[in-house]
């Protein structure tokens, strides 16, 4: 059982690890909304296309062959994570395009709470107290964060609410199933977004070249490697602990806007996502503490 132990730790630090840079990679996303100036449909759908010729280039590297018998025998969950992801991808941009990018990913910061409630009536999973004390310390943050720039109900908020709580489906039915294909689902997840998208796009063929460099670099960097560091990771780590991690996306977000684009967040929108960056790496230093302790 010793044997396992040097394995199981590098699997969990390789999870860690993949799910914080895919924090990294999708905080890009609010960014390179702002970077193309058209209305949803056009966005996820040029988004989604060339999305579906990265992943694709990288199943067929893969299986070869055999691609087109990995998309069989998903199963239940397996089509439930691809239409939880499709509904994330589709629902966020929408969230940005009607609030600003500090917000949305201030939302999308509550996933923790969303993924461990679901997945302690799904799975049975209960979270740490560790993890649970970390998640209070996250949740102060995001009101900070949300706080001032709350005024009212607002449909931007409202859509970042709903792709949170699919993005927090995902996050569980992947949890439940770590054996299974990944790359399958992120390109049928992809795939869907873009057919969804083609009667919302109204200016689909009023793409600059400039505007194609974008779509392209925006479905590279946080569609496709995002999801699928996030995806990979998350099977190997527990739910909430990647639900954690992923609250960095607030502050993460909220940056690439600022140093992007120069959207300046509030002061109380630094002060939360500092908090927020506390709360996830004491959670993961005090782990990492009592992972080097002696057993006895």
């Amino acid at each position: 059982m010793n044997l396992d132990l040097p394995a199981a730790r590098a699997s969990y630090t390789r999870g860690v690890a993949l799910v914080a840079l895919s924090t990294v990679t999708w905080g890009s996303g609010g960014l390179f909304i702002r970077l193309l100036p058209f209305e949803l449909g056009t966005i996820v759908f040029w988004r989604g296309l060339f999305a579906i010729l990265f992943i694709g280039s990288y199943l067929i590297y893969r299986f070869g062959p055999a691609t087109a018998r990995v998309f069989r025998g998903l199963g239940v969950d397996g089509y439930l994570i691809v239409v939880c992801s499709s509904t994330a991808v589709i629902l966020f941009p929408a969230a940005v395009q009607q609030t600003s990018v500090a917000n949305a990913f201030t939302i999308l910061a509550a996933l923790p709470f969303f993924a461990a409630a679901i997945a302690w009536l799904w799975m049975g999973e209960r979270p740490s107290g560790l993890t649970m004390v970390a998640s209070t310390i996250a949740l102060i943050g995001i009101i900070i964060m949300l706080r001032p720039t709350t005024v009212g109900p607002n449909i931007g908020d409202f859509l970042a609410i709903l792709a949170t709580i699919a993005q927090g489906m995902m996050t569980v039915a992947i949890r439940r199933n770590p054996n299974i294909e990944i790359l399958p689902l992120a390109w049928l997840a992809v795939a869907i977004s873009a057919v969804v998208a083609i009667p919302l796009a109204e200016n689909i063929w009023a793409l600059t070249a400039r505007d194609y460099v974008v779509v392209a670099g925006f479905a590279l960097i946080p569609m496709t490697l995002g999801m699928m560091l996030y995806m990979i990771g998350s099977a190997l780590i527990p739910s909430t602990l990647a639900a954690l991690i992923g609250t960095l996306e607030a502050p993460i977000g909220a940056l690439w806007a600022w140093v992007g684009v120069g959207e300046v967040p509030a002061t109380a929108t630094l002060i939360g996502g500092s908090i927020v960056f506390a709360s996830v790496f004491g959670r993961l230093l005090v782990e990492q503490l009592q992972a080097r302790s002696p057993q006895g």
